[in-house]
């Protein structure tokens, strides 16, 4: 399942595997073929990321609206995000050799230009409802982001390996689900720092998202919004919550409703799906269900379903240390 050294390094660097490589691995394995093929997918790559990217200095908050896919994608960060897969999908994964693994990176590559949005999960992972997510989102080649609580992890280490298996990203939704409002700063920091702190230890994953629960994270010009900032800058990360919600926390609302209100084009407020991110939890029954609808629906409408730091990085506003994304409904 192992490639040479030499030439993963070389696949890597030059191409961030494009399906033009992968094509080239599974049509021939010979290394004329490789190399002509490589070349070919770096001037591919080298056209999509010509447009000029943003220069603008970061501000402490940005526009809060959701994010429109712009059209370059930054060759460093792209070619990071997919050595960081490949180490993801070979460490945890379950494939049968490295074809099968560029196959799936295949299917995990993005066109700056087309239309995306991001489902995310809070609260896990929380089985067996996360198991049974994972179940809908590997059978749709799918992939998502799971705000997970710390408490939980080391118990379920298994899902946290599956998810990062499956390509999806993982954030942090502090150590005990706490009110970041209610506590000191030292407080704040041992709850998010704990989270990203044991996820590295365990999985060597480093965590740049987080989702205060409660959506709470001080009042603008506050003291405690400025210590929150401030943390979320020292540790790397940008604090996302949602443009939508499925509402899946509401006791009356049913798979069916979930649906409907998920694949609506338009929200209530008129925001459409493109650029979205949706809120969900991994930890109802109803929600399984209803993904088993949904998934496959925005597929076939044409959404590519990305992380949220993918959509993000293919935003005009990217992704920054200390922004706060949110138009929560």
């Amino acid at each position: 399942m192992v490639l040479g050294a030499g030439l993963l390094l070389a696949v890597l660097l030059l191409v961030g595997l494009g399906s033009l490589i992968v094509r080239a691995v599974k049509k021939s394995k010979q290394a004329s073929a490789l190399e002509t093929s490589a070349a070919t997918a770096v001037a591919t790559l080298s056209a999509v990321t010509d447009a000029p990217l943003p220069t603008a200095l970061p501000t402490p908050e940005p526009t809060l609206v959701p994010a429109t896919p712009a059209p370059a994608i930054q060759a460093e960060w792209y070619e990071a995000r997919t050595a960081q897969l490949y180490k993801n999908l070979t460490t945890y994964g379950n494939y049968r050799d490295a074809a099968d693994v560029y196959l799936a990176l295949e299917g995990m590559q993005i066109d700056p230009k087309g239309k995306m949005l991001a489902i995310t999960f809070d609260d896990g992972p929380y089985p067996p409802i996360t198991g049974q997510i994972l179940d809908v989102l590997e059978a749709n080649h799918a992939r998502a982001t799971f705000f997970v609580k710390g408490a939980y992890i080391d118990a379920n280490q298994d899902l946290i390996r599956r998810e990062l298996g499956l390509g999806c990203e993982i954030g942090n939704h502090t150590m005990n689900h706490e009110d970041l409002e209610k506590l000191s700063p030292e407080e704040r920091r041992a709850s998010v720092g704990g989270v990203n702190d044991k996820l590295y230890q365990l999985f060597g994953y480093r965590i740049h998202l987080l989702r205060p629960p409660y959506i709470k994270y001080g009042d603008k010009g506050t003291d405690t919004r400025n210590d929150i900032v401030a943390m979320a800058k020292a540790y790397e990360l940008a604090i996302v919550n949602h443009t939508r919600s499925s509402h899946d926390s509401h006791d009356d609302y049913t798979a069916q409703m979930m649906i409907d209100r998920t694949l609506a084009e338009k929200d209530e407020l008129g925001r459409g799906l493109n650029g979205s991110i949706l809120l969900f939890h991994d930890k109802y029954a109803k929600t399984v269900e209803a993904m088993k609808v949904i998934i496959p629906a925005l597929q076939q409408r044409g959404y590519q379903l990305v992380t949220v730091s993918e959509l993000l990085r293919c935003s005009k506003e990217g992704l920054n240390w200390g922004w706060i994304y949110s138009k929560a409904d």
